[in-house]
């Protein structure tokens, strides 16, 4: 102990009796604060008006207005007004040409440029065509780092002002509508009654049209089908009129030669009825031979009696042959010409077959034995006078009624046969249209369905959407909300207003203040101070003992000596800081300790170093200081910084220095605190294990390495 006393009162003394050595002890002394002390001042309030007044930032208004209710509105010169009002910045108010300029010259840090339709886009918000309005923002960022980033702050302001107004302005344009429509609106509550009836109204009808669509449906799709089945049969539909124009050709030519036929038989059919006429009187004639031969008993009489049955069944084949070509002629008629001719013939011919079974009868009856009524034959006589009275009366008539009628007939005929023929072909010509009438109705069928298909799908949802208008108007209609929504709107529109325009207070609560820019940066530059002070302690001190010392007792030794000017550095920096500086401080005896800490535990880091690895602990030092300065989170959020940062963070002094600092400046957090302690006291006792167990033999290690290194008289 007695020589590491020694030592230390040995570099005091030679310190206050060497006038160079004093004056180095003294700027070592003094230097660190002063580092400290400018960059702190240099920083104190960057960001406060009187630093910021001075960034010049050029404004440009090129905006031409715009009207709003019939009233001119110019939204930039607004801008401009409140802005020279603002002293914040240093702004500008310059042409377009000259903001540019300076700008670019790097004599402005920025511009903002209000555009021309400025206004008008502002203003669009009360329009159908909604477009943002826009200020250009222009920066320099090659002039300074931080410079762009307090510009950037001023160009937010306007953003944020103009905001306030536009939204000012609208929702004074806005409420004044809704105060409007909700007079409007309360007029038309008894109409809203009204509709809420007639809602219901058409909510009854849902199952016709449900029932509409559904017969629509089945229609349209039987229409479909026929017209595909109808077009389907178009082949056959043209072959069958081909066949059948086919067979009216041979109808009128069968006609035709009917007719010739018929006028040149005419005379024998004349010929023919005359002969029934005739056949008649002599059948009648055979009736008297016949009655006689009854009467007198002749034996011949049964004999006699079936010559009668023939003659009669002769004379009704001849009619019935002239009955049905005259049947067949008054067919073709289309009023039945010769239906009074046919008539008298089936007459006739129906008597002719009731006399043949008279005949047979009485032949029957004669035969068995029975007597026989001659009144009977009498009966057939008249009959067959009946006979020959119409036989006579229709061959009277042939020449002059029945042959023109049978002509007339078939003339009639032949032009029906003929016009279904030409009915055929047009039929036949009309088929390729048919066919695309049928393609379009099945085709208008298809769009039909699925017309109707989509109906039928959405009536639900409309029926849906119904009733919850429905059901939402018979609430409002009656609803107490809507009188207060009535009520809202029609009072109190500026004041509603302004709530919108800033419809949020921020109220801010500073845990703990740390007064100013500058006061938030003194932690990191006084305590980078202390190590580049440390730093250059031991490259202008030795930190060897002359004599014969223990390592040890020379560690111990020149250890009190770092630590006397580590602590008078710490000193003049604390107090400087409080008070030359006037820092904003919470605990200012705090602060002193800290620092006065923070230079303990550096020069026992550094010194250390230097101690037991010589100049390799100097290289060691400068190099920690380097990653210090970007791993502390002294100035922006480790956070923020690259991941390695992050990393070694917790393993730096300076984290814990700065921290420490922090607490007695901004207030105190215990667990922090001691934290700080903890770990400043772990990097102590470190540095002073490891010298006290590796001094000896580092340095012996390092002793032919060191001496090299002075031969080459480049180092000490």
């Amino acid at each position: 102990m007695k020589n590491i006393l020694k030592i230390y009162k040995e570099d005091m003394k030679k310190i206050f009796t060497n006038y160079a050595a004093l004056i180095v002890f003294i700027a070592l002394s003094i230097l660190p604060s002063l580092y400290a002390w400018f960059n702190i001042k240099a920083c104190w309030d960057p960001y406060g008006k009187e630093a910021t007044s001075q960034i010049k930032i050029g404004v440009v208004n090129n905006d031409k207005g715009a009207e709003l209710r019939g009233e001119p509105k110019n939204i930039g010169d607004q801008i401009i007004e409140q802005l020279k009002e603002n002293d914040v910045m240093g702004w500008q108010f310059v042409s377009e040409k000259e903001a540019v300029t300076a700008v670019e010259e790097g004599r402005y840090y920025a511009m903002l440029t209000i555009p021309e339709e400025f206004s008008q886009d502002i203003l669009s918000l009360i329009t159908n065509n909604i477009t943002k309005g826009k200020i250009i923002y222009t920066v320099n960022e090659k002039i300074n780092a931080i410079a762009p980033k307090i510009t950037s702050k001023g160009a937010t302001a306007v953003q944020e002002n103009v905001n306030e107004t536009v939204i000012n302005t609208v929702s004074d344009i806005v409420l004044s509508t809704a105060k409007d429509f909700g007079i409007e609106i309360e007029g038309q509550l008894p109409k809203l009654s009204s509709m809420y009836d007639k809602l219901l109204e058409i909510q009854s009808k849902f199952k016709d049209l449900y029932e509409t669509t559904d017969i629509a449906y089945d229609g349209v799709t039987e229409i479909k089908s026929l017209a595909t089945s109808l077009k389907e049969d178009i082949p056959l539909i043209t072959d069958t009129l081909s066949n059948t124009r086919g067979l009216a050709t041979n109808i009128i030519d069968f006609i035709s030669k009917s007719q010739t036929e018929i006028n040149n038989i005419a005379p024998t059919i004349k010929t023919d009825i005359g002969l029934v006429r005739d056949l008649a009187d002599e059948v009648s004639s055979y009736v008297d031979v016949v009655i006689n031969a009854i009467n007198s008993g002749s034996e011949n009489a049964n004999v006699l009696l079936g010559n009668l049955n023939t003659k009669v069944s002769g004379l009704r084949d001849y009619l019935t042959s002239i009955r049905v070509l005259v049947e067949k002629i008054n067919g073709h008629s289309q009023n039945g010409a010769l239906s009074d001719v046919l008539n008298n013939l089936i007459t006739a011919e129906n008597t002719l077959n009731q006399l043949y079974n008279e005949i047979e009868s009485i032949k029957n009856s004669l035969a068995n034995g029975n007597l026989i009524d001659t009144s009977k034959l009498e009966n057939v006589k008249t009959v067959l006078n009946d006979v020959s009275n119409i036989t006579g009366n229709l061959y009277d008539r042939f020449d002059s009624e029945i042959l023109g009628n049978i002509n007339s007939i078939l003339n009639t005929a032949n032009d029906s046969a003929k016009s279904a023929l030409e009915i055929l072909q047009r039929a036949q010509d009309k088929l390729p249209q048919v066919e695309e009438i049928l393609t379009t109705v099945s085709t208008l069928c298809d769009k039909g369905i699925e017309g109707i298909q989509y109906a039928k799908d959405n009536l639900p949802k409309v029926e849906n959407i119904l009733n919850d208008i429905t059901a939402k108007i018979g609430s409002l209609k009656d609803s107490d909300d809507l009188k207060d929504l009535l009520e809202l709107i029609q009072n109190n529109v500026e004041e509603r207003a302004n709530y919108l325009a800033s419809p949020v207070e921020l109220e801010e609560n500073t845990l703990y203040p740390m007064g100013n820019y500058g006061s938030a940066m003194t932690p990191f530059y006084s305590v980078l101070a202390l190590w580049v002070g440390m730093t250059l302690l031991v490259s202008m001190f030795s930190v060897q003992a002359h004599g014969e010392y223990k390592p040890m007792e020379v560690y111990f030794g020149k250890m009190l000596f770092f630590l006397t000017i580590g602590i008078t550095q710490a000193l003049i920096v604390a107090l400087g800081d409080l008070y030359l500086l006037g820092i904003y401080c919470v605990n200012p005896a705090l602060f002193v300790v800290g620092i006065l800490f923070a230079s303990i535990t550096f020069v026992a880091i550094v010194y250390s170093l230097v101690s037991v690895f010589g100049n390799v602990g100097k290289v060691v030092a400068i190099i920690l200081l380097v990653l210090q300065v970007a791993g502390s989170g002294g100035t922006f959020p480790i956070q923020l910084t690259p991941k390695f940062f992050q990393i070694i963070n917790p393993y730096l002094p300076f984290t814990y220095a700065i921290s420490f600092a922090r607490e007695a400046i901004g207030g105190v957090v215990q667990s922090v605190l001691v934290k700080d302690i903890v770990i400043m006291l772990i990097y102590i006792v470190v540095a002073i294990l490891i010298s006290i167990f590796l001094k000896k033999p580092i340095n012996k290690l390092l002793s032919g390495f060191s001496k090299k290194f002075h031969e080459s008289g480049l180092g000490e």
